[in-house]
Parts: C-alpha cells; sequence; structure tokens
C-alpha cells in the first residue's frame, strides 16, 4: 500500500492522503505541532479510525446485507465503513483500501467473515508502530 500525502492544514487539522489511487479526507495525526507534513510518500504510517456512535454487532452485520467492502465517504473525515471481519482480540476489519482495528473489543469467533457497516467519525493517518 503506498501512502502519500497530497495537502495538510497540519497536526489534527483535515489532510488529504492518497491511499494507492484513491484520495481520502483524513485527521492529520502525522504532522509535527510545529511543522506541517511535507507532501509525499509516507512511510510507517498506519490509519485508524473512531466512531461517536455505539453499534452492536447484530447490528452492523444487519447494516451489510449487500456484502459490501468499501470506505463510502460522508463528509470531512466521516466514512460509513463497509468490510469484512478478519479477526478478534482485536478485531480487524477489511474495508479494501484499508485493514484497521475496530475500537469496540469482541471474543465472538462467530464474527469472522462477516460483513459488517461500521459507522466512522474520524479517519485519522498516525504513525506505524
Amino acid at each position: 500500500m503506498k501512502v502519500r500525502m497530497e495537502c495538510t492544514e497540519g497536526r489534527g487539522g483535515v489532510a488529504e492522503v492518497w491511499v494507492d489511487e484513491a484520495l481520502l479526507v483524513v485527521c492529520d495525526g502525522v504532522s509535527l505541532a510545529n511543522r506541517r507534513c511535507e507532501p509525499g510518500l509516507l512511510e510507517d504510517v498506519k490509519f485508524r479510525y473512531t466512531t461517536d456512535e455505539s453499534v452492536s454487532w447484530d447490528r452492523a452485520i444487519c447494516d451489510n446485507p449487500g456484502r459490501r467492502v468499501v470506505l463510502e465517504p460522508l463528509k470531512g473525515w466521516a466514512y460509513a465503513g463497509y468490510g469484512r471481519v478478519e479477526q478478534v482480540m482485536p478485531v480487524v476489519i477489511h474495508f479494501g483500501l484499508l485493514k484497521m482495528e475496530d475500537p469496540n473489543w469482541s471474543t465472538d469467533e462467530n464474527l469472522i467473515g462477516q460483513f459488517v457497516r461500521v459507522p466512522i467519525d474520524k479517519l485519522e493517518i498516525v504513525p506505524g508502530e
């Protein structure tokens, strides 16, 4: 996966990044407090998301009957995340373009392989681990 910074307002602000051939609007977690990240290829970064809405796994499964795998832009850095659960403990969802850990913890192995829809209120790019 190639990640390239297009532009940013600075740390905590809106940034536009290319992931392969797709342009995403995200929260900038890679710029320094006193220096914006320069445009160009980014090494060792990852994406994470937060959600303000509490959704049960049963509801998340019901909300993706079409078995979609896509990040659907809503407004700003908010997205509707349609994807497939790949693992639990932690829950990892494959959204097509990105694989990310879900902030909701589960040990239910029956989730693996399920197609879900999760609300993404803030998609953020951060330094990798």
